[in-house]
């Protein structure tokens, strides 16, 4: 072969190579990640037909909703650092909301950042990660960026203005003073802080006066930033409403009459469930307008309630927005999208107001997978775990998954509904020095309260979904389920489930 010859078969094989690197690059799909905080799967497209929820519920309607999906630990920072690493709570050491992962695996692989080493730009608006600081770096780094390597910018964050209302404003400032040690301070001291005024308010402002419309606006113009790039992008997209307190604009209160709105009918913790199942709601007891002890009169409980579907309405109706723009800058048709809520909310079940517990009211949430081809309108009752996102994700948009990862992809259910999902999700959930470590099958709850010094049973519970799945009998003392306890008390330790527990001494 002459040397012209060779140079010629050199160059047709570098022009293969290059445009089968341009294909992959051209048949990778984009992702867009829409986080919704203290999201419960009560959604006109999960049955709830009293939620105005038209946007989620047209995604829905576009792709797979996902009856059965359960986070690992019903709290932001350990669910969604669950979620972004891939890996299960006390696996990768974040059982609480004050720990950085990267602390104790400096060197972990997060969703975005995978995305990115796989030529994406990957980018964030609003929160997506916890933002916990990491020690030793600038608190005002970590709070705007989150976690900067897992990002090809800085990830977009707002100060959150929560309250617009005199009695709101008024309240919020002295909370602020309470909590912060700051007399008199500005509206641009006080108004950027989580605090504590008043749990409701429905002001009369525009959906970007708040928190939520920001995030959207800023979607809004990024997806058209993103299209300019011709890069295949993954971008996150975080909502922190319905978390509290629970503010939204009054036309989202003006969706629904309080006389409409029903209670919860288990107002109480389980029979025979230990006390340790339960907390203190002091998730809402912290602000100014709540009980700090004692009952929640029913006029209150409609109001928190009330405020808790405006919420849900003024952030569907942001995630509309978002979705919206994708599709009219013709993004769509190359573009998961995936829209979970870090966790549940107990809005008056069990006598309980918030998340922090192991039942199925906070560890149940919400995910809906739209990949492009393919949808089910009835949904899938396969069971699934939070910790299946990060390779669903990779799967579907045709990248290689990392080796670290503890779980599985969801993809064969997206393409397929009706194949069947896990044997059974697991949850965890810390009482101080207890923790509770629970598996849910198919039928059963199954939790068992764990001394963390010493590896001592300290309660356990069951509940049977198949004769009631509002979880009100704790069965697991009763000799008839001797064996389903014995054998899902095994499941529970399994050592690739929770290794660094007292459950694989014991």
């Amino acid at each position: 072969m002459t040397t012209r010859a060779l140079e010629f078969l050199i160059g047709v094989c570098l022009l293969a190579a290059l445009q089968t690197l341009s294909a992959e690059a051209t048949a990778r799909k984009n992702v867009l990640l829409i986080a919704v905080d203290d999201l419960r799967p009560e959604l006109g497209c999960y049955g709830a037909s009293h939620i105005h929820s038209p946007n989620i519920d047209r995604l829905a309607s576009e792709g797979v909703l996902f009856d059965r999906a359960y986070c690992q630990f019903a709290l932001c920072n350990p669910s969604r650092t669950s979620l972004m690493t891939g890996m299960r709570p006390e696996r990768i050491g974040v059982a609480g909301n004050h720990v950085h992962f990267r602390d104790e695996h400096p060197d972990i692989i997060t969703l975005p950042q995978h995305f990115k080493q796989q030529g994406y730009h990957a980018a964030a608006i609003g929160k997506i990660y916890h933002g916990v600081f990491r020690a030793g770096e600038s608190k005002s780094l970590w709070d705007t960026m989150g976690d900067p390597v897992s990002w090809s910018e800085p990830a977009i964050r707002f100060g959150p203005r929560y309250y617009f209302t005199e009695e709101g404003i008024t309240q919020g400032k002295l909370a602020y003073t309470q909590m912060y040690g700051v007399e008199n301070p500005a509206p641009g001291e006080w108004t950027t802080k989580l605090v504590f005024g008043p749990m409701t308010e429905a002001p009369d402002v525009s959906d970007n006066a708040l928190y939520d419309g920001k995030v959207a606006d800023t979607a809004v113009a990024k997806l058209a930033e993103l299209k300019q790039k011709g890069q295949p992008f993954f971008l996150a997209v975080g909502f922190i409403k319905p978390h509290t307190p629970f503010v939204a604009p009054k036309k989202y209160w003006d969706l629904y009459d309080p006389a409409d709105i029903d209670l919860a009918d288990n107002p109480m913790l389980p029979q025979d469930a230990p006390s340790v199942a339960g907390h203190t709601s002091g998730e809402v007891r912290r602000y100014t307008d709540q009980p700090k002890k004692g009952p929640f009169t029913d006029a209150n409980q409609r109001r928190l309630k009330h405020g808790y579907y405006a919420c849900i309405s003024f952030v569907d109706a942001q995630v509309g927005r978002v979705l919206g723009e994708l599709e009219r800058l013709g993004l769509r048709e190359n573009t998961v999208v995936l829209l979970y809520g870090d966790h549940g909310w107990h809005l008056g079940e069990h006598g309980l107001w918030g998340k922090v517990t192991n039942f199925e009211m906070a560890t149940r949430a919400p995910l809906i997978i739209s990949v492009p081809g393919t949808k089910s309108d009835s949904g899938t009752q396969a069971l699934v775990e939070f910790v299946d996102i990060y390779p669903t994700l990779c799967e579907a948009a045709g990248v290689p998954l990392p080796p670290h990862l503890d779980g599985v992809s969801l993809l064969p259910i997206v393409r397929a509904p009706k194949t069947p999902g896990k044997a059974a999700a697991f949850s965890q959930m810390g009482r101080g020095t207890t923790m509770g470590y629970s598996v849910r099958t198919d039928r059963y709850r199954y939790t068992e309260w764990i001394n963390q010094e010493d590896g001592a049973v300290e309660g356990r519970e069951l509940y049977d979904h198949g004769r009631e799945s509002s979880e009100n009998v704790n069965i697991a003392g009763q000799p008839e389920h001797g064996e389903t306890v014995k054998n899902l008390s095994d499941m529970l330790r399994a050592p690739t489930i929770f290794p660094s527990s007292p459950l694989l001494t014991k």
